[in-house]
């Protein structure tokens, strides 16, 4: 016969395991789902709306949704996620990002670029420094091609003791990206 102790150490086990799971948010746009990624629990999420492509001016590119997390203890950061459906490359992705550039950071430092697989996806992703609104900020920058038809961008922009602080569940983060369905 087995102990209480014996049954209860891997419930606790499984139970701790659970709380520290946190959410999983699926990214959808235009009626199609991209990517889900994984939101630590006590992380406020705040999800954009899709823009109806019918109320966009004519030669204009309606805006992606973007979704947003921020951690629930007033840390001075942001991370989004979304998609640029009229992007079909790291390398158009890339080239967008250039024209972010005044809402990123200012006098940005880029301190790594690297060509990785994020859950079977092809990615690249880049990490500096610079400032935001005048105080030393990091950014981390994650380009993911979800299908040949899109590609994925996330980012993190965060005061350097904050990127410390939260390090941990912003890895997980990024890590957590895996494409619809699979």
């Amino acid at each position: 016969m087995m102990s209480k102790s014996a049954v209860f150490l891997p419930v606790l086990l499984l139970c701790s395991l659970v709380a520290q799971a946190g959410t999983a948010v699926t990214y959808s746009s235009q009626d199609k789902s991209y990517f889900s990624v994984q939101v630590p629990d006590s992380w406020q999420v705040n999800v954009g709306s899709d823009m109806d492509s019918s109320q966009v001016p004519e030669g204009e590119i309606p805006p992606p949704r973007v979704i947003t997390l921020v951690p629930d203890d007033d840390s001075a950061l942001w991370f989004g996620v979304w998609v640029p459906v009229y992007l079909h490359s790291i390398e158009a992705a890339q080239e967008y990002l250039v024209s972010l550039d005044e809402f990123l950071v200012d006098d940005p430092v880029l301190k790594k670029t690297e060509d990785v697989n994020l859950n079977d996806m092809p990615a690249r992703y880049f990490t500096g420094k610079g400032t935001k609104e005048g105080n030393p900020a990091h950014f981390f920058v994650m380009l993911f091609e979800i299908s040949e038809e899109s590609v994925g961008i996330a980012i993190y922009i965060g005061a350097p003791e904050t990127t410390e602080k939260h390090i941990e569940e912003l890895r997980g983060i990024m890590k957590s990206i895996t494409p619809a369905g699979a």
